[in-house]
């Protein structure tokens, strides 16, 4: 979810944030390994108002190098991260083929796609493959949008089709990853192409 650092939604963002600001260093420590416990075990929608609470004191986290100080410990089936030494959190997106899985903790590369194993990687390969033209018809440019005749209809069938892959992500790729981490979140939504994560249906 990369934002504009001078959108309406980058400062209500920051205003959310403000109740983690309030908390000291070992009081947020606790916070996220206590919620990271809470997380565990399952693949979570990123819309998620748990995820969203605990990425907002994450990021936060990272800011104030929180698990660099080793002020709490986390749950015990976190590994260390190598982007950043936080506990591992990775993100699936519809970009995994080009970023792999994205660390909810400070927004790098957690695993790259090469480094998946290859029982992984052949899946989500086929996904983001069926994946990328379909988001793709949201950034056509005028004479392809002239060249498709009717093109309210294709953007809407590409946001159909959209809502249906999103949801294979977190009915079938994310809880397989879960062989792999201790738990998973997933991107539910496709602002590109207008899908909201209400729109993603399990």
């Amino acid at each position: 979810m990369e934002m504009d650092p001078d959108s309406p939604l980058d400062h209500l963002w920051k205003e959310y944030s403000q109740a983690f600001k309030d908390f000291d260093d070992l009081t947020l420590a606790r916070w996220l390994a206590q919620t990271l416990g809470q997380l565990e075990g399952k693949a979570w929608r990123q819309s998620h108002p748990l995820v969203l609470a605990y990425r907002l004191g994450a990021q936060l986290g990272h800011d104030r190098q929180i698990w660099l100080q080793r002020l709490a410990t986390p749950p015990a089936a976190y590994a260390e991260s190598p982007c950043c030494r936080a506990p591992v959190l990775p993100l699936l997106t519809r970009d995994v083929r080009e970023s792999g899985l994205i660390c909810q903790h400070c927004n790098d590369v957690l695993v790259p796609f090469e480094e998946l194993p290859v029982e992984f990687r052949s899946d989500l390969e086929n996904w983001a493959a069926d994946y990328a033209p379909i988001h793709a018809v949201a950034h056509w440019d005028d004479r392809r949008r002239k060249g498709a005749g009717d093109y309210d209809r294709a953007f809407e069938n590409a946001a159909q089709q959209a809502e249906g892959l999103l949801a294979t992500a977190g009915k079938v790729l994310a809880p397989k990853l879960l062989s792999l981490y201790p738990a998973v979140v997933w991107e539910d939504q496709d602002e590109c192409l207008e899908v909201r994560p209400e729109d993603v249906e399990l």
